[in-house]
């Protein structure tokens, strides 16, 4: 028998069948099998996704994002929705500048269910009102219209387009630069 994952340290509840919890160690197993089930559709827009994913990697990772966590750098969350891990929301965060930049992916059957701009909403509502960032960026590959899609719904503006500065598939994409103050955040 399984046994259930523990009570997360951290979660965000987004509604009834939607919640955002921190990745800890036991999220790594669920992701990487995630990751396995969904890793062409991954590789067409993520750059980590370009090479080997491993169970080590991912653990390794983890564990960086969770020191990250612990020092404020990073709200590092696995997206739980009805009731099975499907994916990643999390922030990194410059606490310098009060600047939080937005990553966000899920498994292909979770997509158009309004999973992740639900998820990334509730991800900035904490950035803003619990932790104070002044800032929220989303940078996408240019041509990834879901991904723009996301950062549009939840009221970020086009800043630019940043020539050639995500590497995929052995080349160089544009990427375009989405941002909001977060005075101008409503919610």
């Amino acid at each position: 028998m399984v046994s259930p994952a523990p009570a997360p340290a951290f979660a965000l509840h987004v509604d009834d069948d939607l919640e955002l919890v921190l990745r800890e160690a036991w999220t790594a197993v669920p992701l990487a099998d995630v990751i396995a089930a969904n890793l062409e559709h991954l590789r067409a827009w993520e750059p980590w996704a370009q090479g080997e994913q491993t169970l080590e990697g991912l653990t390794a990772f983890t564990r960086a994002q969770l020191a990250a966590w612990l020092e404020g750098r990073a709200v590092p969350t696995a997206v739980r929705w009805r009731g099975r891990l499907v994916g990643a929301v999390g922030a990194s965060v410059d606490t310098w500048t009060g600047t939080a930049e937005l990553g966000y992916w899920v498994a292909a059957d979770a997509q158009g269910h309004g999973v992740v701009t639900r998820s990334c909403r509730a991800l900035v509502d904490h950035l803003v009102r619990d932790r104070g960032v002044g800032r929220v960026e989303a940078r996408c590959v240019v041509a990834n219209a879901r991904s723009r899609a996301v950062a549009e719904r939840l009221g970020l503006h086009l800043d630019g387009v940043l020539p050639a500065a995500m590497p995929l598939r052995g080349r160089r994409e544009d990427v375009a630069l989405y941002g909001l103050p977060a005075d101008r955040w409503g919610g």
